[in-house]
């Protein structure tokens, strides 16, 4: 296995074809065995090819999405250590970022994090689409409704459209960037 590039190249096959010689007393005859003949290693003044074929996939819109979900679970764990997991969870309020969070918006933070990076690792288009308009939908409320989650979450306008901004990012990327896929091979003949 080779990795070119950072994407997921694979050795799919290497298959050794040799020529089967040809008995000009079998020629016009029924074969009972279509392999009769044919051996896996070349015998001495045989041609013999070689073919090795590799595929490799590459997909943008996981970087996006793995590099949204890790920074959203380094602020939620930043948030955790520096608030902690005493009850009740939305005290005390911390500043991360310039922005106030709690506790309880740590772990929401960790949470998307996580299920980001899961969507990225696994190449999961549908996850990372799905946990970027679970922030697009949770940054519309925020924006919308910040001083009713001023008690709870300490949630700022500021860092409701700092989520929606990146859940769109990672929405659109994972519906609309397009993957590569790559497969190529290689004859090599030996022999004769």
């Amino acid at each position: 296995m080779s990795n070119i590039e950072g994407d997921d190249t694979q050795r799919l096959s290497s298959t050794t074809i040799s020529s089967p010689s040809v008995d000009s007393t079998s020629v016009g005859r029924p074969v009972s065995d279509p392999t009769a003949g044919l051996t896996d290693a070349a015998a001495p003044g045989r041609a013999t090819e070689v073919r090795t074929t590799y595929a490799g996939r590459f997909a943008p819109d996981t970087l996006i999405a793995g590099l949204v979900g890790l920074l959203s679970l380094m602020i939620g764990l930043i948030v955790l250590v520096r608030a902690g997991l005493s009850s009740p969870l939305s005290k005390p309020v911390v500043s991360v970022l310039g922005f106030t969070h709690t506790a309880t918006l740590g772990i929401i933070e960790v949470a998307i994090g996580l299920f980001l990076l899961t969507a990225a690792s696994t190449q999961s288009r549908s996850g990372a689409a799905f946990g970027g308009l679970a922030m697009v939908v949770g940054g519309v409320v925020g924006v919308a409704q910040y001083r009713s989650f001023a008690d709870t979450l300490a949630l700022e306008r500021g860092w409701a459209w700092v989520i929606l901004l990146a859940g769109a990012l990672v929405a659109a990327t994972a519906l609309a960037l397009p993957r590569v896929a790559r497969r190529s091979s290689t004859v090599r003949r030996r022999g004769v």
